[in-house]
């Protein structure tokens, strides 16, 4: 693994791994780095500060996908070799979890939102729901031909994936686990990027050399009488600033004390002191 200083793009050191490192992940809560050793079947992690190896975690056959979920501190890794996720502690670097989800896991997604993480699932076709908290399998969704990369949209608490071989891609929804809409795209989608400012999901065509664009409604903006503008189809608020104190998270689920433009989850407490959390937009 080579790192490079994000300031003079120098190199400034070269960690040797275990055979075929293939993905990385970052974990902001312990500050520690993880890259998956596709032919060793473990995972390494890297202590943030110092660069060096800290541990290696042997998780399931073929390490493919590693996420981090900031609620629980853990980072899933999918492992296309035996159809598992392996749940490794953000603090102990141990295996605390081994969920089944069959058909070869591909990629993984977290929903900060809902406290959910997503594994497409090219053997079955499914994208499997699991739950952060309690490192359980929730439910499979039955989506296209050889689903293969994953997508959260903040705004909408939506998960786009790409399937590869149907050409299309399967909205699916956060709160109900279920596929809102199937968009055709061009010949075998393999990425994507979520554009927060205009809320709109780019998606790269391989075989067909193009993008895609996909936007979800928008919907009208309704002025309010304290200056703020709120979207008429219940989508976020648009604010310049957050009020002082604001409790907000980013879509990682980290806590912001100055947020600067982008979208937010801030909470709200109402009636017998019930939170409430609502999506926002600041603009400045």
């Amino acid at each position: 693994m080579t790192v490079i200083d994000g300031t003079s793009n120098q190199v400034l050191a070269t960690i040797p791994t275990a055979r075929a490192a293939y993905d990385l992940c970052y974990n902001p809560q312990s500050n520690k780095v993880y890259c998956t050793s596709e032919a060793a079947d473990n995972v390494t992690v890297i202590d943030g500060a110092t660069d060096q190896v800290i541990a290696a975690v042997s998780v399931g056959s073929t390490p493919l996908a590693l996420c981090h979920a900031p609620l629980a501190n853990n980072v899933f890794c999918a492992n296309e070799g035996d159809g598992t996720i392996s749940v490794i502690d953000g603090v102990t670097n141990e295996v605390v979890g081994t969920l089944s989800v069959g058909g070869g896991p591909w990629a993984l997604c977290y929903n900060s939102h809902d406290g959910k993480m997503y594994s497409a699932n090219f053997g079955n076709d499914q994208v499997s729901v699991m739950d952060v908290a309690t490192n359980q399998v929730i439910t499979a969704v039955a989506v296209g031909d050889w689903p293969s990369v994953l997508c959260f949209d903040a705004w909408n608490d939506k998960i786009y994936c790409a399937n590869l071989y149907s050409d299309d891609v399967s909205v699916i929804d956060g709160a109900t686990n279920q596929v809102l809409k199937t968009i055709s795209v061009g010949d075998e989608p393999v990425d994507f990027a979520w554009n927060t400012a205009q809320n709109r999901v780019y998606v790269a065509n391989v075989r067909s050399s193009s993008i895609s664009v996909l936007r979800d409604s928008a919907g009208g903006d309704e002025e309010m009488a304290n200056g703020e503008r709120r979207k008429a189809n219940s989508g976020p608020s648009i604010l310049s600033r957050l009020p002082p104190g604001t409790l907000a998270f980013d879509a990682m689920g980290r806590r912001v004390t100055n947020p600067r433009s982008g979208v937010y989850f801030v909470t709200e407490y109402g009636a017998r002191n019930t939170a409430h959390v609502r999506k926002v937009v600041v603009q400045r």
